[in-house]
């Protein structure tokens, strides 16, 4: 009769760890959901109009070619390609963000420090077709 009590109990007890890894586990993907058109802490979003309007591209990875992406969510934008496209972004991650005129790193490179925001300048607005969470080239 003991056995069979400390065996059930320890049945409960694996059982339950191995739902609170399982749980734990799933809880990291949702947070890093991308590309959603929902721009949340630790993205890099790339809005389709200045002054962070329309549409966004938030990425949480790095994106060699936005010439394959289209701007999701809603707003004006929805749908165009993300490539020669983005006129502002925001940096709601903790690290510096780089931007290419190129494809995979190519062209022209800016910087943009933790927690930036604004408008592209004349060398990038609409010419954005790379982003990296580290220094590409």
């Amino acid at each position: 009769m003991q056995s069979t009590v400390v065996r059930r109990a320890l049945s409960t007890v694996v059982a339950l760890t191995a739902l609170g890894a399982g749980v734990l586990a799933g809880g990291g993907t949702a947070a890093a959901s991308t590309k959603d058109g929902e721009l949340e802490l630790r993205e890099f979003g790339l809005y389709y109009n200045s002054s962070l309007m329309g549409s966004v591209l938030d990425l949480y990875l790095a994106d060699s070619n936005l010439a394959d992406d289209r701007f999701p969510g809603y707003g004006s934008g929805q749908g165009q390609i993300v490539d020669n496209n983005a006129a502002s972004y925001f940096n709601r991650d903790r690290v510096v963000w780089y931007v290419y005129t190129g494809s995979f790193a190519g062209g022209v490179e800016g910087s943009l420090p933790a927690n930036y925001y604004g408008n592209a300048s004349a060398t990038f607005k609409n010419q954005v077709s790379s982003a990296y969470h580290y220094k590409a080239r």
